[in-house]
């Protein structure tokens, strides 16, 4: 008796080592598994928030895009008669030429201060260049209504016609005063922005300046609506290389009603979280696969090729966005 009750007195006293090795390697699997959903989770986020601040990103640049192909060769028919002229160039280089409410360049980018010029130097990627031009709007002098209110020797804008910088513009007194609203593409501290120009013709010394648009615009590509039979209907789709700068040769710029706008936007890095191994399968198309060719490289046009962007594997999140765009009718 005195035996079994010093063997019920017993008690265990810590563990074995076998039994401690097995709670330590439960303890890691459950803290990797820990780190591991963590890290999932947090990758998850970044990609979701990433793809957020795209979506952002590209509903802004086509709306100012889109304010500008909206004004596209506007004109204040209640302005003075003799200043109801046609769009003279005052700015595209030494030559006068007709200047059209919308044109662009496939593979330019656009420079300048004092004058605006097509450049070649420094494209980003073949994107285009756009040049959207329309006539501000007065505010009418509360004393004599048919004229134009006028502040420090100048019209005053009513607001309603503003550029892609934001400024309201007055209905132009000379033609160097058309309002300008031009799009391209440039790198600033290695980030692809999509920028705009614009004339400020009230400064003290009249120049274009740039606005910053949208961040991370690594591509854009347009193609135009030609209306072939004046019926101000789209009736192919063309790039501003097979678009004429000359009125009397067919298609100008005079029969472009309808443009398409698509752009490859990315977000930092880390923002993805990996990509195909089959590099065709990240292609991405910024205007659709139906404005480009499916075929060898060789059989691409430039402008069709560029309408096929490649990105790099540098764990970026990238999405292409398209948006297509209405000019007013009856304005040329």
């Amino acid at each position: 008796m005195p035996v079994r009750a010093n063997m019920l007195t017993l008690r265990q006293a810590g563990l074995t080592l076998v039994e401690l090795l097995v709670a330590m390697v439960l303890m890691l699997l459950v803290a990797i598994a820990t780190v591991a959903m963590y890290n999932v989770s947090s990758s998850s986020y970044r990609t979701v928030d990433a793809n957020q601040e795209l979506q952002d990103s590209a509903r802004f640049a086509m709306e100012i895009i889109g304010q500008a192909a909206r004004s596209a060769g506007y004109q204040d028919r209640t302005g003075p008669p003799t200043t109801e002229k046609v769009y003279v160039d005052q700015v595209f280089g030494p030559t006068i030429r007709e200047a059209w409410r919308v044109e662009g360049r496939n593979g330019q980018t656009l420079s300048g201060g004092n004058s605006l010029t097509y450049s070649t130097s420094g494209v980003v990627n073949s994107s285009d260049a756009l040049v959207v031009r329309f006539f501000g709007a007065n505010l009418p002098d509360p004393a004599n209504p048919s004229v134009a209110k006028v502040s420090g020797g100048k019209p005053v804008p009513d607001g309603s016609m503003i550029d892609c910088s934001g400024r309201a513009l007055p209905y132009p007194v000379g033609s160097a005063d058309v309002g300008v609203s031009a799009f391209f593409v440039k790198v600033l501290n290695g980030e692809p922005e999509l920028y705009c120009k614009s004339w400020n013709s009230n400064a003290a010394t009249p120049a274009f300046s740039d606005t910053q648009v949208v961040r991370g615009v690594e591509t854009l590509q347009i193609v135009y609506g030609v209306d072939t039979n004046n019926d101000e209907v789209a009736d192919k789709w063309l790039g501003a290389a097979s678009i004429s700068d000359d009125p009397a040769v067919s298609p100008n710029w005079n029969n472009v009603v309808a443009m398409r706008v698509g752009m490859v936007l990315r977000g930092s890095v880390g923002s993805s979280q990996g990509q195909s191994a089959t590099a065709s399968e990240n292609d991405l198309y910024p205007l659709g696969k139906a404005f480009t060719c499916e075929n060898t490289a060789t059989s691409c046009t430039p402008t069709e090729a560029a309408h096929r962007f490649t990105p790099p594997a540098d764990n970026r999140l990238r999405r292409a966005f398209a948006t297509t765009f209405m000019f007013r009718s009856g304005i040329q």
